[in-house]
């Protein structure tokens, strides 16, 4: 049996991996010149696909052990991050915010994009707004995260097997 703590040092270490994305996205918008190239688009681009990825790996991890399911479907990737908003009686509380959602939703959508567009498609005018809110994003996200941990009960056991699928 594992507990709720090795569940946190999982979701800590990505959430370390997010804190560098965010660095990573800070000093390419620190760059002085305000129209970016193609090149500079992709990383951007990058950059934001990595970040939502990392937070579904925190949302994965914790519907595997917390929650015993992880939605599947056409729409599993909406329905895992609104399964996050809600309270399952007996198990957990919501992990996150609707207003975190609705932040997020932003996120999915644009990775959505980014995986079935072509890299020279992007247009800067309308991915500069997600790379601007990265960074307090990141920090509302983490502030709800170590919440939802402090909260729980660190002495719950659970099954080493949902933490390595």
């Amino acid at each position: 049996m594992v507990d709720i703590k090795k569940l946190k040092e999982l979701v800590d270490t990505e959430l370390n991996n997010l804190e560098r994305l965010s660095k990573e996205m800070k000093e390419f918008l620190s760059g002085s010149k305000e129209e970016k190239s193609t090149i500079e688009i992709r990383a951007a681009g990058s950059i934001l696909h990595d970040f939502y990825c990392g937070i579904e790996k925190i949302f994965e991890r914790i519907a595997t052990v917390m929650d015993n399911h992880v939605p599947f479907g056409m729409n599993w990737h909406t329905d895992l991050l609104l399964q996050m908003g809600k309270t399952i009686e007996g198990v957990r509380d919501r992990v996150i915010s609707e207003k975190l959602i609705k932040n997020l939703k932003e996120f999915l959508r644009f990775r959505h994009l980014f995986r079935r567009l072509y890299g020279f498609e992007l247009k800067w005018d309308r991915i500069k707004p997600l790379c601007a809110e990265l960074e307090d994003v990141l920090t509302n996200f983490k502030k709800e995260i170590e919440g939802f941990f402090k909260e729980d009960k660190s002495d719950s056991e659970l099954s080493d097997d949902s933490l390595t699928q």
